[in-house]
């Protein structure tokens, strides 16, 4: 969602200031008695309220160690680990949190809506087109904060532009500035202020050639094939191509992953250099095609099925100004500009309806096409 929505904005030429949240302890900071003023306003019947009170309320705990336990002390806050409802209470709590704090604020305009957040658990990411905005969403997101117990973490917390020509931004929190940042690891991709994914990629190769390293006697020893290109793809892909469907892949990046889907065949065949075996040979020999993008056609897909805000960023229902005047060199590739035909967006959007044409068109593989001799 972030990296698709920073692509949109550096398309429309349109900055986009970004706030990366960290809160401090969040889990454990969660307030019972707002919490179950919060469980009455939503509407959760009471019977329901009283199971989650006697459930948390006059609580205590032991430590166990080796010499015994500890004596019992209460708990006046959090939610427990490892009880099922902690994430949903959780979600309930942080959601009116940043409903109440942010109310009327934002000027980032997504398909006719303001777009404030992007959350997922105790990230929260505040966005903004001017720096103005931002401080003023951010002050009041930790005044409402200390209102519920939570306590944001200055140091931890980062700001940064995303712009064609990003500067930095002066944010500040209790007479401190935060710190910009080029690159930020979110939820465990990689969002750069330029919008592109070339850190991303290299950073993820990286992460799957060590893996192969660490199962190296697993993937080159004498077990059937296709069980070792089921492990491969199981430990690798899943490392390397992780959050790949966001990805806007240009010529380089591409060849990048193709060149590490080469040199994973190459070991576990155990193909030296000096063998001066061909990469379609490679191919033939492991009966594999060099299909990298499948991963991104079954998410864009599921996407264009959708009518959701998703959708709409992706399709770059903005609010700004396009550009009018040509800048010197290629245009900048979109995310779909791989997937689409000269027919454009709109007859991809049509297949994408219908699930056996979809698939039809992008099951056959991608990359050069593996030539066989029939002499």
């Amino acid at each position: 969602m972030m990296r698709i929505t920073a692509e949109r904005t550096l398309e429309i030429d349109v900055n986009l200031c970004i706030c990366f949240i960290d809160w401090q302890k969040a889990f454990d900071r969660v307030n019972w008695t707002k919490l179950m003023q919060i469980l009455k306003r939503t509407g959760i019947d009471w019977r329901e309220r009283r199971l989650i009170s006697n459930l948390y309320m006059d609580q205590r705990v032991k430590v166990r160690l080796d010499r015994g336990e500890t004596r019992s002390v209460q708990t006046g806050r959090g939610v427990r680990q490892g009880c099922c409802l902690s994430p949903i209470l959780f979600n309930f709590y942080s959601q009116c949190l940043t409903k109440e704090a942010l109310d009327g604020l934002g000027d980032f305009n997504v398909g006719g809506q303001i777009m404030q957040t992007v959350k997922y658990a105790d990230d929260l990411v505040l966005m903004a087109k001017e720096e103005t905005v931002l401080q003023g969403m951010i002050d009041k997101l930790i005044e409402i904060g200390r209102c519920y117990g939570m306590e944001m973490n200055v140091e931890k917390t980062k700001v940064m532009r995303i712009s064609r020509q990003p500067s930095p931004l002066t944010i500040m929190i209790d007479q401190k500035q935060l710190e910009n940042v080029e690159c930020f690891k979110y939820l465990g991709s990689a969002l750069t202020s330029d919008g592109r994914c070339t850190c991303e990629n290299k950073s993820r190769i990286a992460m799957a050639k060590a893996a192969f390293d660490k199962k190296k006697t697993l993937f080159t020893s004498k077990l059937d094939l296709n069980l070792r290109k089921k492990l491969l793809k199981c430990f690798l892909w899943s490392t390397a191509l992780y959050s790949a469907e966001t990805w806007t892949l240009r010529a380089a990046d591409q060849k990048y992953l193709e060149s590490f889907e080469m040199w994973c065949w190459i070991r576990m065949e155990k193909i030296s250099w000096t063998d001066h075996v061909r990469n379609e040979e490679v191919l033939l020999r492991v009966n594999e095609q060099r299909n990298i993008r499948k991963w991104k056609t079954d998410w864009i897909g599921h996407i264009l099925r959708r009518n959701c805000l998703l959708k709409q960023v992706t399709e770059g229902k903005i609010k700004g100004e396009m550009e009018v005047t040509r800048r010197r060199g290629r245009r900048r590739k979109k995310l779909l500009d791989d997937l689409k035909d000269w027919r454009g967006y709109s007859h991809l959007n049509e297949e994408a309806l219908d699930r056996t044409m979809w698939r039809n068109r992008f099951r056959g593989g991608f990359g050069p096409v593996v030539r066989q001799n029939t002499e």
